[in-house]
């Protein structure tokens, strides 16, 4: 896996693993940012982690893993086999 691949796995991971500790330890996840200026949701650092790394994911898995990772396309002309 590439490095943009294994950041959005690693941001995942860690917010899911952010959020687990809060749950483990308190019962609840703690939120501590709320936006002022406009009707919006109360959210952690863990919850930024999980968003960034899932659009990240997304966006790479889309866009880059054919190009960086996958598999050369099948053109449909027959393999040469080799003696």
């Amino acid at each position: 896996m590439e490095a943009p691949g294994r950041t959005a796995l690693a941001l995942l991971l860690a917010g899911a693993v952010g959020n687990l500790i809060d749950r483990a330890l308190q019962g609840y996840v703690v939120d501590m940012f709320h936006v002022l200026f406009m009707e919006f949701a109360v959210f952690n650092v863990a919850d930024i982690c999980v968003v960034v790394g899932g659009f990240a994911a997304v966006l790479y898995y889309l866009f880059f893993y054919e190009k960086l990772e996958g598999r050369p396309k099948d053109s449909g002309a027959p393999q040469e086999e080799q003696a």
